[in-house]
């Protein structure tokens, strides 16, 4: 009989679409976008083509860990996600994308599963690369595989340098309102009773509509409210956000990276919570 295992490096299904122009400004709405670009339709959200992924995740989820080759979990949860930025998003154009399993590694609160997500042209140019990791709650796996995402780690210099602070109002109806734009009906964000039983006490907010609603800030506070120079953006999700209250983000200068490019960090609070950490964007070199 073969062993259950985590399958490093395979491919799953290949999708294709389109980036439709109403549907990049819904998305902008949805997320209460600070950014007038991202509201007139001038510029695609950097978050935007997580709407297109969601079915591709849930195949990759499925299917990247043989049952039994994570023992011993208790449930899971978006943990981090890092987006790299190759090349500008249009509307109009026409883009497929495709994920893969990209790592598997053990920590002390449980397995982390890697996705990549991969959205390209149908010429094959890169356009947008998703990293997903989920834990795996208590999870235990044989071994690390592959190799992690990046280093994002807060920079404890940067925090005598903050740039400015951006307030959100997360709407009792958010969930909602990102589910219409994302396909993103997961249970605890739909449910209360769904969002009890895994622990809460209410509804929770999508993590990446947390993130994308951080992303505004990052591009309205560190970039001048102009997307175009973001290459990289990654944080890590440390606490739920709930409707109905406030997501303060504060966006720091966090240097330069090893090639001379502007870097930025980042973090939420809301409700005296930090909800977000180690939150980094890395801007084109100038």
């Amino acid at each position: 009989m073969t062993r259950p295992t985590i399958h490093l490096g395979e491919t799953y299904t290949r999708y294709e679409g389109r980036i439709d122009a109403d549907a990049a400004v819904a998305y902008a709405l949805a997320t209460n976008d600070p950014n007038d670009v991202h509201i007139r339709g001038d510029a695609v959200p950097p978050l935007f083509t997580v709407s297109l992924i969601q079915p591709a995740f849930l195949e990759a989820s499925r299917r990247s860990a043989d049952p039994g080759a994570i023992k011993g979990a208790r449930g899971g949860v978006h943990a981090e996600h890092e987006l790299r930025f190759w090349n500008p998003v249009r509307a109009g154009m026409a883009v497929q994308w495709q994920a893969s399993t990209h790592s598997a590694r053990q920590t002390p609160a449980g397995a982390i599963v890697t996705l990549r997500f991969l959205v390209s042209d149908l010429e094959g140019t890169p356009l947008v690369e998703h990293l997903w990791s989920s834990i795996h709650v208590g999870g235990v796996i044989e071994g690390d595989l592959g190799s992690p995402p990046a280093d994002h780690t807060f920079p404890d210099a940067a925090r005598q340098r903050l740039l400015g602070t951006h307030a959100v109002d997360v709407t009792r109806d958010q969930p909602f309102r990102y589910a219409g734009v994302s396909g993103d009906h997961v249970a605890h964000s739909m449910d209360d009773e769904a969002a009890r039983r895994e622990g809460y006490p209410r509804k929770i907010l999508q993590g990446l509509c947390t993130l994308a609603m951080c992303s505004g800030a990052v591009v309205k506070v560190g970039m001048g409210g102009d997307p175009a120079p973001l290459r990289r953006l990654a944080a890590r999700f440390s606490a739920p956000v709930f409707p109905g209250q406030q997501l303060a983000v504060s966006v720091y200068d966090a240097g330069r990276t090893d090639d001379g490019a502007r870097a930025l960090a980042f973090e939420a609070v809301s409700n005296g919570v930090t909800v977000v950490r180690h939150g980094r964007a890395e801007l084109l070199e100038s």
